[in-house]
């Protein structure tokens, strides 16, 4: 079984959070597995360039983002029977079984460095990692943890991830600044009318929630608005009527609203109103007041209903 079928099949503790790859001591058991028994395969050993210093100078929203580059570029690289794993911080390990002469490891470490060398050429809008690829073959009086010291120093060799000059240093000052601020670009709201907000459920859901277990140290008061539109029997209307209808209730629900309000449409015939900072007297007359819009446009014989509740404060144990 190769390491992609693994993948499919192994729970998420096996896989590594953020790049998706096998954790470190997933991928060195099955790699000690085959060297200890087979005695045969290359090791590789894959460290991204800088990463502290992309860390530094863009945030490290933007460091995490090389590193999900990178394993994907490697994942696509890697072949069937090929074993990949994130062994640190910045290090990706690789073992490929097949692999058994010099000039194929050479070789394959040569793609695996100008496969990035190119990426960063070409993607000139987005922050492009380099990677150092270092390789150690197996021989047959080796294990995993004789292969995993002689290729450490062959990284070493390398200089990988050094700094060779103080120019090169970063500066470590302003990098969590950095990520402040594109965290704020990601989450800050672009108004661009006025009006309530509005969500779908799982959302509304969720900033009800949110404000449920507020209520425990604000005292703030908040209400819901269960609105519903039925026949004058009080039964569900004929379904092809339904959507044309509440898409115009929706409109007429959004510009009641004040814009710190949310709704959600709840069902084909009812919307969810969340009212901020408005007792049960005043969400019944915001009620009335969408009730009155709504027959003045000449619903006929439909008829639209509301229910209210206040909100109180989330309580521990309780369903």
């Amino acid at each position: 079984m190769n390491w992609k079928q693994i993948k499919k099949q192994t729970r998420g503790e096996n896989l590594d959070s953020l790049t998706g790859v096998l954790k470190k001591n997933v991928a060195e058991e099955r790699i000690a597995s085959i060297v200890n028994t087979e005695h045969t395969g290359t090791l590789f050993l894959c460290d991204v360039n800088r990463l502290q210093r992309i860390n530094n100078q863009y945030g490290h929203l933007a460091g995490d983002e090389c590193l999900k580059q990178v394993a994907q570029i490697l994942d696509y690289m890697t072949h069937r029977d090929d074993i990949l794993g994130r062994y640190g911080g910045d290090e990706f390990i690789i073992f490929v079984p097949s692999c058994r002469r010099e000039e194929q490891a050479q070789e394959i470490c040569r793609r695996i460095e100008k496969r990035f060398r190119d990426s960063a050429g070409r993607e000139s809008d987005r922050i492009s990692p380099t990677v150092t690829a270092a390789y150690v073959l197996c021989r047959p009086e080796d294990t995993y943890k004789s292969l995993l010291g002689r290729i450490w120093e062959e990284l070493e060799k390398q200089g990988a991830g050094q700094h060779t000059s103080s120019e090169q240093k970063p500066d470590r000052r302003n990098h969590y600044i950095k990520d402040v601020k594109r965290v704020r670009r990601e989450l800050i709201e672009q108004i661009k009318e006025p009006g309530a907000f509005c969500q779908n459920y799982e959302t509304f859901k969720g900033i009800y929630r949110f404000l449920e277990r507020g209520l425990i140290r604000s005292g703030q008061e908040a209400c819901v608005i269960l609105l519903t539109v039925v026949d004058e029997q009080g039964g569900s209307l004929i379904p092809y009527e339904k959507d044309t209808l509440m898409e115009q209730l929706g409109e007429y629900i959004g510009a009641a609203l004040r814009i710190g309000d949310v709704y959600t449409r709840y069902s084909s015939s009812q919307y969810l109103v969340l009212v901020i900072d408005t007792t049960e007297g005043q969400a019944g007359m915001i009620a009335e007041r969408i009730k009155e819009r709504f027959l003045e446009d000449g619903r006929g014989k439909d008829i639209l209903i509301h229910h209210c509740y206040e909100l109180q404060p989330a309580r521990f144990g309780e369903e």
